[in-house]
């Protein structure tokens, strides 16, 4: 019950309020304009039809690209899916590779140094590999 006469006194101040407001002139005839520019906004329906056909039309193509661009990016998704393996298994390998040792070992063990100074360069040094 408080909330009905809660929203009666909500009305009543808002009626009260407009009716105040409309006292000023130049506020009668702003109401007006806007209220004629109003009816014939709502009698115009063939704009307004034309206004909704063109706003679904690019939501539709709006919602088509997206849908377009979600199979897109779950495209990716499943084909990282399975590059991922082989890409950890590739990075498992190279990792061993270096912390425990290869297989090849003697193939890319270095044999020596060779030193190459001169007064115009710098040092370089060049490891030797036996095939």
């Amino acid at each position: 019950m408080a909330q009905i006469s809660l929203v009666k006194g909500i009305l009543l101040g808002g009626l009260i309020g407009a009716s105040l407001s409309m006292l000023d002139k130049q506020t009668r005839k702003n109401s007006m304009y806007k209220m004629r520019n109003l009816k014939s906004s709502f009698t115009d329906f063939d704009s307004m039809s034309t206004s909704i056909t063109d706003t679904s039309e690019k939501v539709k193509l709006t919602a088509e690209k997206v849908s377009s661009d979600v199979a897109f990016i779950m495209e990716k998704v499943e084909e990282l899916k399975e590059v991922t393996p082989t890409i950890a298994s590739i990075v498992k390998e190279t990792k061993d590779a270096f912390t425990t040792g290869s297989t090849h070992e003697e193939e890319y063990k270095p044999h020596g140094l060779t030193s190459s100074i001169s007064s115009t360069s710098s040092t370089q040094y060049l490891p030797q590999y036996t095939h």
